[in-house]
């Protein structure tokens, strides 16, 4: 699959390529090459004055079916500049990431020290949590609070450290909000103008006809999806490009 993304994303494609991603061999480079162009003569052929692999006119991936950037971002080109926005990163801590995972792996109550963004100070409190997700820009890790007597979602890097483990009572299937899968309706906003709701169908692979599709999603992420795509503090059509409801 780095072959044909090469090919695709670079235009050419050389035994190093091979070797730096992999940590192969050259001869084990050859073979692949080899095989490769056995298995589609129509894709790629040797170039002797370039020394390098390039790719046929007829060229067509087998492999990899491109429908985004992000797969290929990260394969320098010089010819295919690429810029990422200069955001922030949203990170926690790897003794919080390695102390999280195995107590959600472990099946364990674990101490934490949480800065919300309710209360001034962190605070400590005792969690078990047993699962993770995301909302498109930041983990969050799913667990059942003993300080609040319920089940919420806590922002991973908001963690700041943790101490103390135990063994946890806490049966994971009682968490409703988790376990239940709700139909959310996704459509163009429907103020918008007819040929950009088209247009947005198109960008996000709607149906070109009906332009709406159905997702499934736990309960318990609900509420991000709503706050991505209903924000309160805008109502311009233009800003809202997709139209988000739940299914009762």
């Amino acid at each position: 699959m780095h072959l044909e993304r090469c090919l695709f994303w670079r235009g050419e494609l050389q035994r190093a390529d091979l070797i730096d991603a992999f940590g192969i061999n050259p001869i084990q480079a050859a073979k692949d090459f080899r095989a490769y162009m056995e298995r589609y003569p129509h894709n790629m052929e040797y170039n002797k004055s370039r020394r390098r692999y390039l790719p046929l006119p007829g060229f067509a991936p087998k492999l990899i079916e491109p429908k985004t950037l992000d797969e290929f971002a990260g394969i320098s080109s010089p010819l295919v500049p690429v810029a990422d926005w200069p955001l922030p990163n949203r990170r926690a801590t790897p003794q919080v990431l390695l102390a999280m995972v195995a107590a959600v792996r472990e099946r364990q109550k674990i101490e934490v020290q949480y800065q919300s963004m309710t209360g001034e100070k962190p605070t400590w409190r005792w969690l078990s949590p047993h699962a993770f997700a995301s909302d498109g820009e930041r983990w969050h890790v799913r667990a059942y609070c003993h300080s609040r007597d319920e089940f919420r979602d806590f922002v991973l890097g908001r963690i700041l450290t943790t101490r103390h483990v135990k063994s946890s009572e806490i049966n994971r299937s009682d968490d409703h909000d988790w376990a239940t899968l709700v139909n959310v309706l996704v459509t163009p906003n429907p103020n918008l103008a007819p040929e950009k709701r088209q247009a947005i169908a198109l960008e996000y692979d709607l149906p070109p006809k009906s332009m709406e599709a159905t997702l499934s999603l736990r309960q318990s992420m609900l509420f991000y999806v709503k706050a991505k795509f209903h924000p309160e503090v805008n109502d311009v059509p233009a800003a809202h490009q997709l139209f988000v409801e739940q299914i009762r």
